[in-house]
């Protein structure tokens, strides 16, 4: 009778868990919903096996998201789970996704909330407080993927990341786009992790200088590391405060400092740390 009731916990344990995806980061969210079922569902949704998990909780409706950095986004996550019925954080449902819900699934919607998703069709690839993101955020959000990558020393991820880079930054008309181009192609052709790193040099300079005329939506660090190049030195950016090395990996992940603050809503404030 003991070895059955251990069953449960058997069975538990083999399912994913922070420790069994790579390159983990964890956020909590707060997503919209009612009852046991509705975890189930919203748990489900944002699961995907060895890249996601979502811990949810009925009382709180906080859940806990950990994905693999480098394979996905707390974003396509969130999407997951508003297609499937539930607002979120970031995301509204569609109306016809709340309104396949079970009775008692049907949790109270915010009245703006209910109005955007009844009458606009694409309310769930948008957040609900934002406009759509324009095409030098979306281009940023992209970059930091293959940041991202060249921190995780992912040389396989990277020519991908640089290949939909470059696709994104050839719809901006700026002359600093057109080059950060350059360098993105030159990036997505580079074969080892040592030549990807030194060409992505020259494309955060591109981008930064970008981002001097054309602010971002939100909050970019822009950071330096002093010991890349025989000290020479080299930048990058990025969406947190906390430095992630993308020249050196794990070998130096939190050598650099933050020299500058970009976005809409800063005045290119100039940091030393």
């Amino acid at each position: 009778m003991k070895i059955i009731g251990l069953l449960p916990a058997l069975l538990y344990a083999g399912l994913s868990t922070p420790t069994q995806i790579p390159h983990a980061k964890t956020e909590t969210v707060r997503i919209a919903g009612n009852c046991g079922q509705c975890k189930q569902v919203i748990e489900k949704a944002g699961a995907e096996k060895g890249v996601a998990m979502l811990s949810w909780d009925a009382e709180t409706r906080l859940a806990q998201l950990t994905y693999d950095s480098t394979a996905t986004t707390a974003d396509d996550v969130l999407k997951r789970v508003a297609y499937a019925g539930y607002d979120n954080a970031r995301y509204l449902a569609p109306a016809e996704a709340y309104a396949a819900l079970d009775s008692c699934c049907q949790y109270e919607r915010a009245p703006q909330a209910t109005a955007v998703a009844n009458n606009d069709a694409f309310a769930g690839h948008r957040p609900p407080t934002t406009d759509q993101p324009s095409p030098i955020d979306n281009a940023l959000h992209t970059y930091f993927k293959l940041k991202d990558a060249l921190v995780a020393g992912n040389a396989k991820a990277v020519p991908a990341a640089a290949t939909a880079l470059s696709k994104q930054l050839q719809g901006l008309s700026a002359s600093e786009a057109k080059q950060a181009n350059t360098h993105a192609v030159a990036v997505s052709k580079a074969t080892s992790i040592e030549d990807q790193r030194a060409k992505f040099v020259a494309l955060s300079e591109s981008l930064y200088q970008l981002l001097k005329t054309n602010a971002p939506s939100s909050t970019v660090y822009y950071q330096h590391c002093p010991m890349y190049n025989k000290g020479k030195g080299a930048n990058w950016l990025s969406p947190e405060k906390a430095i992630r090395n993308p020249y050196y990996g794990d070998q130096m992940l939190t050598c650099g400092s933050v020299v500058e603050t970009l976005g809409a809503n800063t005045s290119g404030t100039h940091q030393h740390e």
